[in-house]
């Protein structure tokens, strides 16, 4: 935006260039300037600064007299017809113990001062907008200050008038006065008022009771003629204008209801009535700051509204149910418009820039949508304004940045044609001239040509109503993912027992399908459909969520008969179905998505470990929505940087952190990553060398986000941060990590301070608990810290120079095979590296070579003994031949030629570490290939087996012989006797 030029005093403010482009235009500010001719060098002067908070605070101070120095220039308008000032000046109001910052005007001083304040942030606005100066945030910050201020004002006057006559309500808890809890809905909520903007209101309050004064009356009434006295002094219209108009019609139940609720009441409300648009419209809600009472505290009230409202809009699990409700909310919005349309001389309904097709309200859909679907897991989504909201949702990845910077320029394109139109005539309207020359009018008034606003508004509107249409899509609500099913369910009709005829026969209508389809299995099946159909889950089931159960068995039935293991699939949708039952919203999402079923049910016919971790954890269903996005590369750097910013947003009403919350969303970011390497490690996309690099790189930094969280909780210190590291071992340490490995960890710190050891201690133990704790949302991993020095008799956490002796002087040769695996994991990368100059330096010193061979055997008999194999069946990993024998091979060569050859330090791997002692001449290399190839096929057979559920890979004792053949060669070329 262009500076204003400097005013010449000697010019006629008319005349100014600043307000050319203003006048031009807007009739409204012709007629303010020809009946009020001052007002020209009002605005000359003081369009060339911002409007903002300070502002609108001087101005108000001004017009309410409360500075003793009020200007002559643009006081109250005077009457054409009398002369005489419309109405006292605001000084003659003014209360003796009115402060500039907190004037308690008379209700008709209120009601004069309020709309000459409206009035000079109207025309102001006019004239900066117009000449280029203002931004959007400016426009419409200055309003929404404007009506906080306007509400805030009205309230304190309109209270001080009651108190006088029937007391003050006081809070029965504490004994304070209770204040009234002034909701400002969407758009006013949301800090993004348009320049002739109604504003919505909630009126709420804290505890019930009756006023203290003379004449009393219960919180109920008091509250109630509050609000409606309140309305007139910022909504009536009169000689000088109104403030706002004003609409209470978004509180429960609206026009039929109490103007004030108790909290109480809107509790009950909300839990037993709440219904799915109100989400959308309590998505923006925002408390009005307004105190009218001295002495009152709303901090208590403040908690208890946003504990209602938060998981009354934001739902843990994605919410059906909530979409099609919101679409049907948005259609007859639409509808609406266009019947009101045609009732105005068939009025087009695409000149409504709002309403109409590519309008701010489909940018704003878009947007809330996301919030919706993906705010109760992601709370950095929760932003009240569009624009940041907007951003929140780029950040997070879930629009595309391009789409972004289009949907942001077509919102801010569209608000400045809105206020434009609303300039003009200062009315409430969203609809743009049909004839031409005032079209053209309006792209000159925005500093375009009409060729170019014509073309820019066509861009915009065709751009948004594509991206408004793909956000049902991807939400899995675009009419093309409507099938036969959902259409069904909608109708209430469907195929087979989907019509409602009666539990009866609906489940005999279900076991004659099973006995049809599954033949011999028949029985077995039906008696689990029945006992399905007997729990407590589905019988205690509302009738809309049995009717969604009707249609939904049979198609999961069918469905189940389509995959590769028909009958298990079936028990598993079973156990899935009866896991969801109590969530409609994902009865609907099954029911009513037959490609999602079919998603499912391939899955759970490829591996019953991923259907028990489905069953375990259905909000991971909502990944299946949009199945093209499961297999993309987990983005790391992405996901944590958005579970930072989720985790940020996660804090209580006194501003710590909220711990609990912290730790479900860090076990539901792990269940979400986890689920997407499944889908495609179950697809064949994944190595299991690949899938164990990429669960280790998750734990990676699921680890460097818990130091971050625990740190707090540890240190006493301000401003210290950890100089702590996380080291793994085992599996991590190796990155072999499997999707129910536990982690094998050490903690290691380096700090000078005199409390370190206690306070890294500490550390480890917050960590160690926000890690394995059992929450609602689960465990995060189980952890071992049996491998720090001295086992369970050692200090959770240790100094790295400690560690450091004990590796030297009192390892086992045991814990130093352990140390071949073991890598810096998260925390702080100074000691990290200390750690790997530790590792480095053990690894390569020297070493009784017959003894550590005699180590290395002893602890591999050892191992042998502690898992014994009775079976008969070849055991993958603990049998020899197995797995375990290439490990301990390489951990032998690690630490036996490592002073020789350098480079078998590296945590590489073990195929990689054999490639590498046979290119260094210490196997040969048709042996090393075959262990290495050998040791891969174990690893995949193990993996394969773990997905079919089975805890021990065993196989018939003579399977895999090549491979068996292979490790023992390798074994007894290197430690065989």
């Amino acid at each position: 935006m262009s500076a204003a030029p400097p005013l010449d005093p000697n010019s006629d403010p008319a005349s100014d260039p600043l307000l050319a482009t203003a006048l031009a235009w807007s009739g409204y500010l012709r007629r303010r300037l020809q009946a009020y001719p001052e007002l020209a060098a009002w605005l000359s002067q003081h369009a060339r600064q911002p409007v903002d908070q300070a502002t609108l605070l001087r101005w108000r101070d001004e017009l309410a007299g409360a500075t003793g120095n009020a200007p002559s220039s643009h006081r109250a308008p005077s009457d054409p017809a009398t002369g005489q000032a419309a109405s006292p000046t605001a000084s003659d109001f003014a209360s003796p113990d009115s402060t500039p910052g907190d004037p308690v005007l008379p209700v008709p001083a209120c009601r004069a001062m309020l709309r000459q304040l409206r009035e000079r942030v109207f025309c102001t606005l006019i004239v900066r907008d117009l000449a280029g100066l203002a931004p959007l945030e400016e426009v419409v910050g200055a309003m929404t200050a404007l009506a906080d201020l306007a509400i805030a004002a009205a309230y304190r006057s309109v209270a001080a008038d009651l108190a006088e006559t029937h007391g003050i309500p006081l809070d029965p808890a504490s004994g304070k006065p209770q204040e009234m809890l002034i909701m400002g809905m969407g758009k006013l909520g949301g800090g993004e008022l348009n320049v002739s903007s109604d504003i919505d209101l909630v009126m709420l309050y804290g505890e019930e009771g009756e006023t203290t004064g003379p004449r009393k009356l219960s919180y109920h009434e008091f509250y109630g003629r509050l609000t409606q006295r309140m309305m007139p002094v910022l909504s009536e219209m009169d000689a000088h204008g109104h403030v706002f108009r004003t609409d209470l019609r978004l509180r429960p139940d609206g026009d039929g209801s109490p103007l004030a609720w108790s909290l109480d009441a809107f509790e009950h409300y909300l839990v037993g009535q709440g219904r799915e648009w109100e989400r959308y419209a309590w998505l923006k809600a925002r408390a009005i700051p307004a105190q009218a009472f001295p002495g009152s505290d709303s901090e208590a009230q403040l908690r208890q509204m946003e504990s209602l409202r938060i998981p009354f809009v934001y739902r843990k699990y994605f919410d059906f149910d909530a979409l099609a409700a919101l679409r049907a909310l948005r259609e007859r919005i639409r509808l609406d418009w266009q019947r009101r349309a045609l009732g105005r001389n068939n009025m087009d309904s695409a000149l409504n820039i709002k309403l109409g097709d590519g309008g701010i309200r489909e940018i704003e859909f878009v947007v809330q949508l996301s919030q919706l679907i993906r705010g109760g897991r992601m709370p950095a989504l929760r932003d009240r304004g569009l624009l940041a909201a907007l951003h929140a949702q780029r950040d997070a990845g879930i629009l595309p940045v391009a789409d972004v910077e289009r949907l942001e320029a077509a919102y801010r394109f569209l608000r400045r044609t809105e206020h434009a139109l609303q300039y003009r005539e200062d009315e409430q309207t969203h609809l743009l001239p049909a004839d031409p020359e005032p079209r053209a009018a309006l792209a000159r008034a925005l500093s375009m040509t009409p060729e170019d606003f014509e073309a820019s508004l066509a861009a915009h509107r065709a751009f948004v109503a594509d991206t408004f249409r793909n956000a049902f899509g991807m939400a899995g609500m675009d009419d093309a993912s409507q099938g036969e099913a959902g259409r069904s369910a909608s109708n209430g009709t469907g195929s087979g027992t989907g019509n409602s005829t009666g539990g009866a026969d609906m489940e005999s209508t279900l076991l004659d399908q099973i006995h049809e389809l599954f033949g011999e299995q028949g029985p077995e099946l039906a008696a689990r459909a029945t006992s399905l159909l007997g729990s407590h889950r589905v019988r205690s089931l509302p009738e809309t969520s049995r009717r969604r159960l009707e249609t939904l068995l049979p198609a999961a039935v069918q469905t189940a008969a389509r995959t590769d293991a028909p009958a298990a699939a079936t028990v598993r949708l079973f156990d899935l179905i009866e896991q969801v039952a109590q969530r409609s919203a994902y009865l609907a999402l099954l029911a009513e998505y037959p490609d999602t079923l079919a998603r499912v049910a391939r899955m759970m016919a490829a591996s019953p470990w991923a259907a028990q971790y489905l069953t375990q954890h259905p909000l991971l269903l909502d990944s299946l929505i949009d199945w093209r996005t499961l297999f993309e590369p987990l983005d790391f750097q992405q996901i944590g940087s958005q579970l930072t910013a989720d985790l940020d947003t996660c804090v209580l009403p006194d501003g710590s952190a909220d711990v609990e919350r912290q730790m479900n969303l860090m076990r539901d970011v792990q269940r979400q990553a986890s689920f997407q390497l499944l889908a495609q490690d179950l697809e064949g996309e994944l190595t299991v060398e690949k899938l164990a690099d990429q669960l280790s790189a998750l734990a990676d930094m699921l680890l460097a986000e818990t130091i971050r969280r625990a740190w707090p909780l540890a240190n006493r210190q301000p401003g210290a941060q950890p100089r702590f590291a996380v080291v793994a071992y085992g599996k991590l340490g190796g990155k072999e990590l499997g999707y129910s490995s536990d982690l094998d960890l050490v903690f290691v710190f380096d700090d000078p301070r005199e409390d370190a050891p206690e306070t890294y201690a500490k550390l480890g133990r917050r960590m160690s608990s926000w890690l394995s704790t059992m929450t609602s949302s689960g465990r995060l991993y189980e952890v071992d810290l049996r491998l720090r020095p001295d086992g369970d008799a050692g200090l959770l956490a240790v100094s790295v120079e400690a560690f450091a002796e004990y590796q030297r002087k009192h390892a086992w040769s045991w814990e130093h095979q352990a140390l071949t695996r073991a890598r810096y994991a998260a925390g702080d990368a100074a000691v990290g590296a200390r750690f790997e100059a530790v590792r480095r330096d053990i690894l390569l010193g020297p070493r009784d070579v017959p003894a550590l061979r005699a180590d290395v055997r002893a602890m591999r008999d050892k191992i042998s003994a502690g898992h014994p194999n009775t079976s008969g069946k070849f055991d993958v990993k603990h049998d020899r031949g197995g797995m375990v024998d290439v490990e301990f091979v390489t951990q032998y060569l690690v630490l036996s030629q490592a002073a020789a050859h350098p480079i078998l330090v590296e945590n590489l791997g073990n195929i990689n570490l054999l490639r590498l002692a046979a290119e260094v001449g210490l196997l040969d290399p048709g042996v090393a290939m075959r262990a290495g190839d050998a040791y891969r096929t174990l690893r995949r057979v193990q993996h394969a087996m773990r997905l079919q559920g089975q805890e021990k890979a065993r196989v018939a004792p003579d399977a895999l012989p090549q491979e068996r053949a292979a490790v023992t060669e390798l074994w007894n070329l290197v430690l065989g006797d």
